[in-house]
């Protein structure tokens, strides 16, 4: 019986790995995928931003698959391998706070449950715009190009300046074996992924799983998540000062704020995405699976006090209106 492939798409909080997972989705190679979502805070956002959102996709929130307790993961492949039709293929987003290695681990202790599974193919998104910065703060990322077998170097089209040699410099210390892309190419590009999807790149479970690494979570880090639902619509300029008086209070501590918010001026949703101090433009969500005047954002701190999280956001749901 044909295996159906594994994917697991890690890398760091902000990289763009919700954007490349909606790449992948589009191409006619990953028709029939399922997808497991994991994120860090209570309430979950990511399920939401995915294309053609639906029962095909099942959110495991409420914090980093790799800190779970053993079987979190293959208990939610299960269900998904109950869906009928059964998936193509199977997509795992981890948190962007995620070490994979506990979690390639805990697939290969669960391996004669998964048995119609291929071994997992790991893809790791790279922001071109913050690794250095990244690498040296957070050694979470440094695990999730280490665990690749494809890293994908992303945000390239925000700053086309970089020279793609010195990244992939950069990734070759950490990981000499990865096949490495960046959007532009992974874009739509079918025999890319095609490639993905041979035994070529299917490893096995032992050169994933370095015990040394395998016993590493988080160190001593402790990431902060604030998660929040309000109703109500908002100004968009408001939001804007909002957006700007947080990211200038708090700095960079403030890794990650991301958002479905719904606007006064416009009749869709729209999707809110901050990466420390760079703001994306917010842009209207195609879901119609979200509920009108719903509005939910997530924010993610490290070094800060819970507290100053949950105030900033309670500012935000002050500004809605009925």
């Amino acid at each position: 019986m044909k295996r159906i492939p594994l994917f697991i798409l890690t890398g760091f909080l902000g990289s763009g790995k919700t954007t490349l997972l909606n790449q992948l989705l589009r191409s006619k190679q990953m028709r029939g995928t399922a997808v497991l979502v994991n994120e860090l805070g209570e309430i979950g956002i990511d399920h939401e931003l995915v294309v053609g959102a639906s029962d095909d996709i099942l959110l495991l929130d409420g914090g980093c698959l790799c800190c779970r307790p053993q079987g979190t993961v293959t208990d939610g492949i299960s269900r998904l391998l109950k869906l009928d039709p059964r998936p193509e293929n199977i997509i795992i987003e981890t948190s962007g706070a995620a070490n994979p290695y506990p979690i390639l681990e805990n697939l290969s202790q669960y391996s004669n449950k998964l048995a119609k599974l291929s071994d997992p193919i790991v893809i790791t998104a790279l922001d071109s715009t913050s690794y250095k910065k990244t690498f040296s703060e957070f050694p979470e990322a440094s695990f999730q190009v280490s665990a690749g077998d494809i890293i994908v170097i992303t945000k390239t089209d925000v700053s086309p300046e970089l020279e793609r040699e010195e990244i992939d410099e950069e990734i070759r210390l950490i990981n000499s074996f990865a096949l490495i892309s960046d959007t532009s190419e992974f874009n739509a590009n079918d025999k890319l992924i095609a490639k993905f999807k041979t035994s070529y790149f299917s490893p096995s479970f032992i050169p994933h799983t370095p015990a040394s690494l395998a016993s590493q979570i988080h160190g001593e880090r402790e990431f902060q998540t604030v998660g929040k639902q309000f109703c109500g619509y908002l100004n968009a300029e408001k939001v804007q000062s909002w957006i700007d008086k947080t990211l200038s209070q708090y700095g960079s501590n403030l890794l990650r704020v991301k958002g479905i918010l719904h606007l006064e001026e416009v009749g869709r949703p729209v999707t809110l995405q901050c990466v420390r101090d760079h703001v994306f433009p917010m842009t209207e969500l195609e879901n119609n699976f979200i509920n009108p005047g719903r509005n939910t954002i997530t924010a993610i701190g490290w070094g800060m006090h819970h507290e100053l999280i949950s105030e900033a956001i309670d500012d935000l749901s002050l500004m809605a209106r009925d």
